[in-house]
């Protein structure tokens, strides 16, 4: 495959198996960064892949770095404990 820095709507939306329709509310919503080019959008492959790993998503490019994955949380024994007040 060639190696792209830049995506149209469609081939974006084809990579991250999604519609256009969503990448498109994302961009207006302000969570997707792409310029317009007439009628048009254009999305970089970093704002592409910033916006896949705060989705949640893993690397996306081979040439990617791999994001760290937090800690899962322990699976606490009991609940909190409760507060005593003075009486």
């Amino acid at each position: 495959m060639e190696e792209r820095t830049v995506f149209t709507l469609k081939q974006a939306a084809e990579l991250l198996n999604c519609h256009t329709e969503t990448l498109r509310r994302s961009i207006k919503d302000g969570h997707l960064f792409a310029a317009k080019i007439g009628k048009e959008y254009r999305i970089s492959k970093t704002d592409l892949e910033h916006y896949w790993t705060a989705k949640g998503g893993g690397a996306l490019f081979d040439d990617s770095p791999r994001p760290e994955r937090p800690a899962a949380r322990k699976k606490q024994e009991k609940g909190p404990e409760q507060l005593k007040l003075p009486t």
